[in-house]
């Protein structure tokens, strides 16, 4: 299946410059920041379903994101969250940070992302007393060196001018021996480039899996729901970009995780002394 032609345009000016890839990240995210006043987008990662995890308990107002909230926890599973500094990068509308706060118990959390407009949604809608959002660049973190216990990173990184750039700034932010959890999609051709970029960083490897299969079954149960809600959002000529860009059921991106020419992959990382 081809890219819809706006999509597919999108992907050729992100290809063609760094920077700009990142501006054009920043308006696709300011313009849903501002729209979607429902809060159907306070998390906007593909989501995670498997078959044989232990289902989450979840407080009633949290099943409507459960897929969505099931990656999170399973990006973190393998570290212990509580009283821990904690810094999200690309912390988009925040309910992935909402639930770190109030499921994991961290002593501190710091949300960043590139756009101001969702950082101002973020202010508005979290209050919680050791949570701040702040505006940011992922190669130019405004956080103190050595400084942070744990760095969390969710289906972000794709839309950052250099992978190299971030995992240095993720790098001189940590604690030693602090740990950063991260997850994101690549073409299935560009996966041994960041798998090279994450080992020449410094970083070690605790933990690292291909998760294609369960981010699809997620997708499975979630897009007619998110068909329906970018239906609200987005003018006509828009939607099949957007649906692609959200892999709904049977877009191009979603067959081409289907079909493995993309793979979706989670590392648990923790920086040398």
């Amino acid at each position: 299946m081809q890219l819809n032609w706006i999509t597919a345009i999108f992907v050729g000016l992100s290809a063609s410059s760094s920077r700009l890839r990142q501006t054009l990240w920043h308006r696709v995210y300011n313009h849903l920041a501002n729209k979607d006043t429902a809060g159907n987008f306070i998390f906007m990662n593909y989501g995670y379903q498997d078959e044989n995890d232990t289902l989450l308990s979840l407080d009633k107002q949290d099943e409507p994101f459960r897929y969505y909230i099931q990656l999170y926890n399973h990006v973190v599973k393998d570290i212990d969250l509580h009283d821990k500094k904690l810094l999200e990068i690309g912390c988009g509308r925040g309910g992935g940070g909402a639930f770190l706060l109030r499921y994991k118990h961290p002593k501190s959390y710091t949300g960043i992302d590139l756009s101001e407009t969702a950082i101002a949604r973020c202010k508005q809608q979290f209050k919680f007393n050791n949570a701040k959002w702040l505006q940011g660049l992922a190669d130019a973190l405004p956080v103190a060196d050595n400084s942070i216990d744990v760095a969390v990173n969710v289906e972000s990184s794709h839309c950052y001018p250099s992978m190299p750039g971030f995992l240095a700034e993720v790098n001189r932010i940590l604690k030693p021996d602090g740990y950063m959890a991260f997850c994101d999609l690549r073409p299935a051709a560009d996966i041994e480039k960041l798998d090279a970029d994450i080992h020449a960083s410094g970083f070690n490897v605790i933990k690292h899996n291909v998760i294609t299969s369960q981010v699809i079954n997620a997708l499975d149960h979630v897009s007619e729901t998110r068909d329906a809600q970018i239906a609200t959002l987005f003018p006509f000529i828009f939607r099949k970009a957007m649906r692609d860009y959200a892999a709904i059921k049977d877009t191009a991106v979603y067959t081409m995780l289907k079909s493995g020419k993309m793979q979706y992959v989670c590392y648990l990382l923790q920086k040398n002394e």
